[in-house]
């Protein structure tokens, strides 16, 4: 009978590893490695017996029968202790999988992280077929192909017995040679160890296989650590960043504790209560024949010494608080001292309640420019806003005019009232207008609608902005001068309000009772 196995090297289970030369192996000696492989396998107690996995059995015509693929005239409720008995050992060994764990270790060659490597691998055994099977655990960048280590075989004994490898030879702490590796086994799993208790062989205890400089260096996690301090430093570099207690910050925004110095000429120092800076502004006076610099030193916190530590490693008690701060005492600033003369009542207030400390009150006062009475303001001549028509006055180089910002947050609101001409002309007696009043900026628009086959362009009569009331000293409209039923002129044209609508008269009825 001729030999199934491939006349190739490495194709020959009987194959000596160290053997230099791969001889065609007799038809004698495959008939002797066949009658290996034909051996029965051993049958041994396992410690507990794998669930029975029965399929779904929709589609059966009698639900009391298992399907076809298990014993057919069986009934799924009646056992059969004599089935047990009878089984093959491939039945019942089914399943049942011995787990070790094992290392080796691998020379690494031109390289000046490491000389070996620690490849650890993972050992299956199959008890249905004597047959084992390694994978080693993948590792990020580690370099080598890992994954399936072996594929599942039976593998022969090294000491030349030409029989495979048994569950008695994988011991914990214990080498065994498998295709010329030598793998030292240090742990398994509960199964295992129930196994081997079972068949009267206890395994060791396990103990750890160490690790490599590999692992050590290349695959231990950073974990790095927040250095808030940095973070808020950075933060306020670029222009954000927030204050270090937002509750510090409401309750003391816009508080300012103001102190007199003097350093070779009169300052005033300006303490933030909401941030916890200072600021130092020169006090310039007319015709001083100094060059007026306003500030000293611009808005920022004040170290205690003039020499600090790296970016984000100064803390906050490095810096000057309202307590450092004493009247008569020098305030050294970058090497530089300023003696504190006085301060303002809100300062006094200020330390008297927080510290019990009576800050006496002095100092020079800020020089204050004398308003020129003798401008004359000219009448507007109704081009743009009167406001922005004034900054030409008061200013070479005018500034916009502020706005009442919390007052356009707050009311925006729309009144809205139907107005007509007051007038005798029969072109114009019939005109409906739409007169809308801006709560948030005292402004008005008045809106014609359309009327058709009226021969009138309908849309805006006239544009939104404020307009004076020349019936109430030429003040801008306020809400009290448009009431229904009264007349009101508006940049030269009478109108008489005749209606508005429902909001609007619920807001008269809530605001002015």
């Amino acid at each position: 009978m001729a030999s199934a196995f491939p006349k190739l090297p490495g194709f020959v289970p009987t194959q000596e590893l160290d053997k230099p030369n791969f001889r065609k192996v007799s038809a004698v000696k495959q008939e002797q490695n066949r009658e290996i492989k034909q051996q029965p396998n051993i049958e041994y107690p396992v410690p507990r017996k794998q669930p029975i996995q029965i399929p779904p059995q929709t589609g059966m015509f009698n639900p009391d029968y298992l399907s076809t693929t298990h014993a057919m005239h069986m009934p799924k409720n009646v056992t059969n202790d004599s089935e047990e008995l009878y089984q093959p050992s491939w039945v019942k060994m089914d399943r049942h999988v011995l787990r070790f764990s094992g290392y080796f270790k691998e020379a690494v060659v031109e390289s000046a992280l490491e000389n070996y490597r620690i490849r650890k691998i993972t050992l299956f055994y199959y008890l249905e077929d004597h047959s084992l099977s390694m994978t080693e655990p993948k590792q990020e960048n580690s370099g080598v192909p890992q994954g399936a280590f072996l594929k599942r075989q039976k593998v022969l004994r090294a000491d030349g017995s030409k029989t495979f490898i048994m569950p008695e030879d994988l011991r914990i702490n214990q080498d065994i040679e498998i295709f010329g590796k030598t793998i030292r086994l240090y742990d398994c799993d509960q199964y295992t160890r129930e196994f081997y208790e079972g068949i009267g062989q206890p395994q060791s205890a396990s103990f750890d296989p160490g690790s490599d400089s590999f692992e050590t260096k290349t695959m231990t996690k950073y974990i790095p650590q927040k250095d808030t301090v940095m973070k808020d430093y950075l933060e306020h570099k670029l222009g954000g960043g927030k204050v270090t207690s937002q509750k510090q910050f409401l309750e003391n925004d816009r508080k300012v504790l103001k102190f007199y110095v003097f350093s070779d000429i009169d300052y005033v120092l300006h303490y933030y209560l909401a941030d916890d800076t200072i600021e130092i502004k020169e006090i310039n006076s007319a015709n001083s024949g100094r060059v007026p610099f306003p500030m000293m030193l611009r808005r920022q916190k004040l170290p205690r010494k003039f020499s600090l530590n790296q970016p984000g490693q100064t803390y906050a008690e490095d810096f000057i608080r309202p307590q450092d701060i004493q009247f008569g005492q020098p305030l050294i600033i970058y090497n530089r001292k300023f003696l504190i003369k006085g301060c303002d009542p809100f300062t006094r207030y200020y330390y008297q309640e927080k510290f019990n400390v009576d800050f006496p009150l002095g100092g020079q006062e800020e020089y204050q420019q004398e308003q020129r009475s003798n401008i004359i303001i000219p009448p507007h001549n109704g081009i743009g806003d009167e406001q922005d028509s004034l900054g030409y006055i008061y200013r070479l180089q005018p500034k916009p005019p502020k706005k009442d910002f919390f007052k356009w947050v707050d009311n925006q609101v729309n009144l809205r009232f139907l107005a007509m001409f007051n007038t005798t002309k029969p072109e114009d007696k019939d005109r409906v207008f739409v007169i809308t009043y801006f709560l948030n900026d005292d402004s008005l628009l008045v809106y014609e609608p359309t009327v058709r086959n009226s021969g009138i362009p309908d849309g805006k009569f006239l544009e939104k902005r404020k307009y004076k009331n020349v019936n109430n000293n030429n003040e801008y409209f306020v809400p009290l001068d448009l009431i229904v039923g009264n007349e009101v002129l508006i940049n030269g044209w009478k109108f008489q309000l005749l209606d508005c609508d429902e909001f609007t008269k619920k807001w008269y009825a809530e605001n002015f009772k």
